[in-house]
């Protein structure tokens, strides 16, 4: 019976040290993928810290559900406040758009201007604690940033009309763009998302290659790339997926029942009513019991934007048939144990690397799903190693750029 007991305490303590939390496993440099040019050799060798291992917070930071349950219930340890302008669009459809901006704290090394314009991932903004992490670093490293607020995402701004965001949708993203264009000309602008706004910059800058002639550079950090794919992958029970899938589905549907008047209630039959069209007809109870976000796009969102099935709106909203567009200096950023994304259907920016000259996908080994916490036994350092990847990224551009201009 003893040695039973002891048998069974050493199988528990392998399980949780080696299989869980991964405990002896070694810290590993990031898993590079490009085409061999001239132009990432010399990039590379201005961002070393892509080339170095990425060290994750010792007791935890190895495994990959940790880093992705920490990102999602704290964000960052510590996270600042910084203090932006927040401004307002009111689209065609009567949307409002909002975004804000936050000016930098410190002199960009250069000596000139740059402003960051940031996508959050899926029901986020401004406000989430990863993001404003995000913004106090880059803003003292010299950037102006401009960050967009998914609509309905903001408790204290209610919908206008009866439209939530959507995966793909580029139009919010534009018009920060456009008006931060205007109002700095002569700065120069980088392109960043998060997950799912990652999926959206990609798309922004593909749909329309003119686009691209805006920016220095994108940068793409965790997202899937193909969403028809992704919400496949989201109903496995492999690493927890449709648990993770439920969560998420579990937010949307806070902020859908917040807005939920304006969207299917009366004040969209308002709406409808004032510009002479039917209401769209939905199931309530359907949406409202649903478990997965594929279930809210079946019942809520294809229907939304009047696509004419699910299907077809994965297709519009993915960024997959139009990263080979992309041109500009463009860093995709994943990590191998992001149970959300697994790296064996990363297809897509693995063979987009290898062909296009000015693009890098980065593989870390560890990170989750948006958590990159490093430094630390236990309680990681506020700024991430995903912060400090992207803003060494933009400044390697920024160097790598103006020493091609110099060979010219």
């Amino acid at each position: 019976m003893e040695t039973w007991l002891i048998l069974s305490l050493t199988a528990v303590i392998y399980i949780i040290v080696v299989k869980f939390l991964g405990l002896i496993e070694r810290a590993e440099s990031p898993a590079i993928y490009h085409a061999n040019s001239t132009f990432v050799h010399r990039l590379l060798e201005a961002c070393p810290m892509l080339k170095e291992p990425y060290v994750p917070t010792f007791l935890w930071g190895k495994s990959g559900h940790l880093q992705t349950a920490t990102y999602a219930k704290v964000g960052r340890f510590n996270a600042p406040r910084p203090v932006g302008e927040r401004f307002s669009y009111i689209m065609p459809d009567g949307a409002t758009c909002t975004f804000d901006v936050f000016e930098p704290t410190a002199s960009h090394p250069s000596g000139e201007d740059y402003t960051v314009c940031v996508v959050p991932g899926i029901a986020n903004n401004s406000e989430k604690a990863y993001i404003r992490t995000f913004v106090d670093y880059a803003q003292s490293n010299g950037f102006r940033l401009a960050v967009l607020n998914h609509l309905g995402s903001l408790p204290n701004v209610p919908l206008t009309s009866p439209r939530i965001f959507t995966y793909g949708d580029t139009e919010e993203y534009s018009v920060m763009v456009d008006h931060m264009r205007e109002k700095f000309p002569h700065s120069g602008f980088i392109s960043v998302g998060f997950s799912m706004g990652a999926n959206i910059i990609v798309k922004y800058l593909g749909e329309e290659p003119k686009r691209q002639n805006m920016f220095l550079c994108g940068v793409s950090v965790c997202q899937g790339y193909d969403i028809t794919k992704a919400t496949d992958v989201l109903h496995e029970w492999e690493n927890c997926r449709r648990l993770y899938n439920f969560m998420m589905a579990q937010n949307m549907l806070m902020q859908i029942r917040r807005n939920s008047s304006m969207l299917f209630g009366d004040q969209a039959r308002t709406y409808w009513r004032s510009r002479n069209k039917e209401p769209i007809t939905y199931n309530v109870d359907k949406i409202m019991n649903s478990t997965s976000l594929v279930h809210l796009d079946e019942h809520l969102t294809h229907k939304m934007i009047r696509s004419r099935s699910c299907e077809d709106f994965y297709k519009e909203c993915s960024c997959a048939s139009h990263i080979k567009k992309i041109h500009l200096p463009l860093l995709l950023l994943n990590a191998g144990d992001d149970h959300l994304i697994p790296k064996k259907y990363n297809l897509t920016p693995h063979e987009y690397a290898k062909e296009a000259p000015n693009a890098l996908y980065v593989l870390t080994k560890h990170g989750g799903h948006l958590g990159f916490f490093e430094g630390g036994l236990l309680v990681p350092n506020t700024v991430s190693w995903m912060d400090k990847a992207v803003i060494s990224y933009t400044n390697a551009v920024i160097e790598t750029r103006k020493l091609s201009q110099a060979d010219m």
